[in-house]
């Protein structure tokens, strides 16, 4: 690695120091879970979140790529691991510090400390990125049109074929439309006011990012959304993807949107709001930020190479590398869309005594189809509790239909909590139905329904028991489920925050005996059980209290 000379751009946002610290203490795994008591500065710089916005992409077997303004570090250890030349630039000195601490033993990195206009690469580079940089512009290029000029700039480094990769907020997003702050002032409206005092940060809507894109000479341009955001996505989807006949792009997207500062929470629902969107064609033009892939020409290799992808989900921040997946949606024409899962280090699975991770490598998409789940909010939203009630209890009575009596069953499940959970669930039980380990993740949001034929589809049956499950535990984990996505959207529905469930719909459960004998303190033993154990790397954990 070499460090350029260049004028220096004083920008921070106080984490530098303790970044630098930290990187120069430790090797750090970049996909470990990151200091949880970290400030949100700082934790921002460390999230494997941050990853997800390129780890989808496909740059191709090589090349040359730069990255302009590479902040702390976050994208550019994911570029460094590429078979590819990197060059990182970025003008503020404690940054590029940072990066030198943060990659030291990336043979393929050079850092520059210069500004992002105005430097020697005329032609050289196979991709170039502006990952929130060029809302920026007006603060640290010199010249009338700086975000023109900083466009352009990266035009110039690109070779012919090369493709520009370029993330901003959507001025008009959603979260802004409903009034949680501008992520750059703090102010909520700042953007669709025009940014009134002239903060020297500015994004932009769609139409007019797409007019300047066009101007710099990208004439080929390829959207997409990550959610809930650019900067910390779990989640990424195409422009395709919100315009695919039987697509679902609901449950792809983080939704409400959370404010970071936990001071605001959207005015509307988000949920209601996008489905009026996407069923207009507008979606696009709401979304909360851009990703777009840009190039002069149609034929540039890194559009070809991800023109299948209609969307992307990852799991990077809520368990160790050997539990982290990425699934993607592919389009395969005509004959429908292909599911392909994966660990996201391509590691194998871990075997455990109590269970398993279980990763489909790959599987049809059921298109025109919509899980329980959505069927649900969308009655619930719609003004239909009761038949929302009734779609709920027609997913319990299909659980019930898969459960069997078990001479054996209880007491595998008994040794399971005493090995595990130091503690006896559902007991009075013994002799009721039980279900296969298998079908533990079998709740309403895995399973999919026809809307015309009544068809039902099972997937993403992920976590696994390696012993039988009570039925009531399944259908606690579901009805629990609807509650907290309903709980989310209480405001905007109408609804207690003491009972999330509409009235209609709980009365109609509490007459149906699949969810008269719910236990909720063995489903909160097992659900704190299965997020340790997810968390912790091992479905092995053993609560405080298990055998030993």
């Amino acid at each position: 690695m070499t460090n350029g000379d260049g004028a220096g751009i004083g920008y921070s946002d106080g984490s530098e120091a303790w970044l630098l610290r930290f990187f120069t203490e430790y090797a750090v795994n970049e996909y470990e879970l990151y200091p949880k008591d970290a400030p949100w500065a700082v934790r921002y710089h460390l999230s494997p979140r941050r990853k997800t916005l390129l780890s989808w992409i496909d740059f191709g077997p090589g090349g040359r790529i730069l990255e302009l303004g590479a902040g702390c570090g976050a994208l550019t250890a994911h570029l460094a691991g590429l078979p590819h030349s990197l060059t990182a630039v970025e003008g503020s000195p404690d940054r590029a510090a940072v990066i030198r601490a943060r990659l030291q033993h990336a043979p393929n990195l050079e850092i520059v400390t210069a500004n992002a206009v105005g430097l020697p690469y005329d032609g050289c580079f196979d991709v170039v990125t502006l990952i929130g940089v060029l809302e920026y512009a007006g603060a640290f290029v010199d010249d009338p049109r700086p975000y023109a000029r900083l466009l352009a700039e990266a035009r110039r480094y690109l070779a012919p074929h090369g493709c520009l990769i370029l993330a901003i907020e959507n001025r008009m997003g959603h979260k802004y439309l409903a009034g949680l702050p501008e992520d750059h002032t703090g102010r909520p409206y700042d953007g669709i006011n025009g940014y009134p005092g002239r903060p020297g940060v500015r994004t932009f809507d769609r139409p007019t990012l797409a007019a300047m894109l066009a101007q710099a000479g990208f004439a080929a341009t390829r959207w997409h959304y990550p959610s809930p955001d650019y900067k910390m996505p779990d989640s990424v989807v195409s422009e395709a993807a919100l315009s695919r006949d039987g697509f679902s792009v609901l449950p792809l997207l983080e939704l409400p949107t959370a404010d970071p500062g936990g001071r605001a929470v959207p005015a509307f629902g988000e949920r209601q709001f996008l489905r009026s969107a996407l069923s207009g064609g507008v979606a696009g033009h709401v979304m909360n930020s851009f990703l777009v892939l840009a190039a002069a020409r149609d034929d540039a290799p890194l559009l070809a190479a991800n023109a299948g992808t209609l969307a992307v989900a990852v799991n990077a921040d809520s368990c160790p590398p050997h539990f982290q997946t990425m699934t993607r949606f592919v389009d395969t024409g005509p004959d429908g869309v292909a599911v392909t899962r994966r660990n996201l280090h391509h590691l194998p699975a871990l075997t455990f005594a109590a269970g398993r991770q279980h990763i489909k490598a790959t599987e049809p998409y059921h298109l025109g189809y919509a899980s329980f789940l959505e069927l649900v909010q969308d009655a619930v939203e719609d003004g239909d509790p009761a038949g929302a009630g009734r779609l709920l209890i027609e997913w319990m009575e299909l659980a019930a239909s898969r459960a069997k009596p078990s001479t054996t069953a209880a007491a595998a499940f008994e040794t399971f909590c005493r090995n595990q959970l130091g503690a006896p669930l559902y007991p009075g039980h013994e002799h009721e139905r039980w279900l296969p380990g298998s079908l533990l993740d079998a709740h309403p949001g895995n399973v999919l329904r026809h809307p015309a034929t009544g068809d039902v589809r099972y997937i993403d049956l992920e976590w696994q028991l390696a012993c039988p499950l009570p039925l009531q535990l399944l259908i606690d984990r579901g009805v629990n489920l609807v509650g907290q996505k309903l709980l989310a959207q209480a405001n905007y529905l109408g609804l207690s925050e003491a009972a999330a469930l509409p009235p209609a719909m709980d009365r109609m459960l509490a007459r149906h005996p699949l969810s008269r004998r719910a236990d909720t303190d063995s489903l909160a033993r097992f659900t704190h059980w299965l997020f340790a154990a997810v968390t912790n790397g091992s479905l092995d954990h053993r609560l405080p209290g298990a055998a030993p």
